[in-house]
């Protein structure tokens, strides 16, 4: 961040001013101090995340350029610009390079992005203001939300159909079984547990889905009713099988 700044870039500052914004410094009327910040370094983003500022904030700053990036540019170009420089600027950054002046890079990758963005003749940009800004993160943040809602969704028609198919497929086994499963049935009731009785009654939950499927209802409703009547003392059992109509 700190090459960044010697070297003419000055997002750092706008990043700062965000979170003047986000504490309600500015009237909805301030304009932003640059263009923009996009698009965002990996340094700037690490800023903007270990001081918490609002993403969708610097999200809706970001999706203007602060200017023209000179890595963008063909080294042709970038060589036609150093060429034309004084040979006294040039004989001085050079030297500077000799002694080791950590700082020489920077300025010249500014010197020729300043270039770039002079000879590029850009229309003018409007600076967009606090309100402008506020109301485009409003936006990015809602359509965050929807996405997230939608995959959510998504994701759980998938679980809704995988349990169908599941439940389908352990009832196509239990029919197969026939008689034994009434028999498992009255096995769990016959241990007197809860946990038993919660098996039994999950049992009886997918006989009587059979049941319908086959129009069997009526033979099914009898049985359950003569387990009822069996074991009408029971009753933590009995109060499980309410649902069962």
């Amino acid at each position: 961040l700190r090459a960044a700044v010697l070297g003419g870039d000055l997002r750092l500052f706008y990043l700062i001013w965000l979170t003047a914004v986000e504490e309600g410094v500015f009237e909805y009327d301030e304009p932003e101090p640059m263009a923009g910040i996009g698009p965002m370094s990996a340094s700037l983003e690490a800023f903007s995340e270990f001081f918490g500022i609002d993403p969708d904030l610097v999200q809706a700053a970001a999706e203007r350029a602060a200017f023209p990036p000179a890595d963008a540019a063909s080294g042709d170009a970038v060589r036609g610009i150093i060429s034309a420089m004084p040979d006294a600027d040039k004989a001085a950054m050079l030297s500077r390079v000799f002694d080791g002046d950590p700082h020489v890079a920077a300025e010249l990758h500014a010197k020729v992005r300043d270039k770039m963005a002079a000879g590029a003749g850009a229309p003018l940009v409007v600076a967009r203001t606090v309100g402008d800004l506020r109301a485009r993160a409003a936006a990015i943040r809602l359509q965050r939300e929807q996405t997230v809602a939608e995959e959510r969704a998504a994701e759980q028609l998938r679980r809704e159909s995988e349990a169908e198919k599941a439940r389908q497929a352990r009832r196509l086994a239990m029919a197969r079984r026939g008689e034994s499963v009434w028999r498992e049935v009255e096995t769990e009731i016959e241990r007197r547990e809860t946990s038993a009785y919660d098996k039994a009654v999950e049992l009886l939950f997918d006989l009587r889905a059979i049941a319908d499927e086959r129009g069997a209802t009526e033979d099914f409703h009898r049985r359950q009713r003569a387990i009822r009547e069996r074991h009408a003392r029971k009753g933590k059992l009995i109060e499980r099988l309410k649902g069962l109509g």
